[in-house]
C-alpha cells in the first residue's frame, strides 16, 4: 500500500507554474509544453491506470490540489482529504486544456465532472465527498492517522485479491461491461488457484487471523 501526500499543511500540489511557462514562451515562442511532457494529450500521462501501479494508492490530500495536483489525486484509488482541502481544474480560465481528465468520467457523476472542468472554480472537499469522489474528510491532524488506518486494513487483506480487484476494475474501464466481466474472470483465476484462497476460508473456520503468502 502507498500513501501519497504533500509537504506541510497548505497544499497537496498546485500544478504547473504558469508564470514560469509564460516566461519560457516569452524567451522562446516555439516553446511547447506538450513536447516537453510527452503523453499529455494522448492520456498516457495522468490517467489513473496508465502508471500500472498494482498496489493500492491512498491519497492523503493535505490542502489545495489544482490542475496537475488534481491530476495526481485522480491517480489515487482511495482519497482522504483535510477539511480545508480544495480541488480544482482551472485550465479553462487560462486557455489551457485537460485531455488527461477524461478518466474522471469513471470517478464522479457527469454533472460534477462538468462543474469541475467547465467552471474552473475550486471545489471544497466536503462537496466531493458528498458525490463519492472522496472517501473521508477529516481534520488536518487526523489526516495521516486516517490514511494509515485505511492502509493497515488493506495490508491485512489477501494481497492477490486486492491486486486483482484493482486491476479488474481499471481494465474494465477500457473495454466496457461485457468484455470487462470476461477479463475479470481471467484476472481472478490466479486468485482462486492460489494458496491464499485456501488459507482464507481455513483461517475463518479456525477463528484465527490468516497468514497471507501472496501466492
Amino acid at each position: 500500500v502507498a500513501i501519497w501526500t504533500g509537504a506541510g499543511d497548505r497544499g497537496f500540489c498546485a500544478g504547473m507554474d504558469l508564470k514560469d511557462q509564460a516566461e519560457r514562451v516569452a524567451k522562446d515562442p516555439a516553446f511547447d509544453i506538450v513536447k516537453l511532457r510527452p503523453g499529455v494529450l494522448d492520456g498516457s500521462v495522468g490517467t489513473p491506470y496508465g502508471h500500472n501501479v498494482t498496489k493500492p494508492i491512498i491519497g492523503a490530500i493535505n490542502g489545495v490540489a489544482t490542475a496537475g495536483g488534481f491530476q495526481f489525486t485522480m491517480m489515487c484509488d482511495l482519497r482522504v482529504a483535510a477539511e480545508h482541502a480544495r480541488f480544482g481544474v482551472g485550465e479553462v480560465k487560462v486557455g489551457r486544456g485537460t485531455p488527461w481528465a477524461v478518466p474522471v468520467l469513471w470517478q464522479m457523476p457527469l454533472p460534477m465532472a462538468f462543474e469541475v472542468l467547465l467552471m474552473g472554480d475550486p471545489v471544497p472537499a466536503k462537496r466531493l465527498y458528498e458525490v463519492g469522489w472522496i472517501n473521508r474528510v477529516v481534520p488536518l491532524d487526523q489526516l495521516m492517522p486516517t490514511a494509515m488506518q485505511m492502509a493497515n486494513v488493506l495490508a491485512e487483506n489477501a494481497p492477490l485479491s486486492v491486486r486483482a480487484a484493482k486491476e479488474a476494475l481499471y481494465k474494465a474501464m477500457d473495454v466496457g461491461r461485457r468484455a470487462g466481466l470476461d477479463m475479470a474472470k481471467l484476472i481472478y483465476q490466479k486468485v482462486y488457484a492460489s494458496e491464499d484462497a485456501i488459507e482464507g476460508p481455513r483461517a475463518f473456520a479456525e477463528k484465527r487471523k490468516p497468514v497471507w503468502k501472496g501466492r
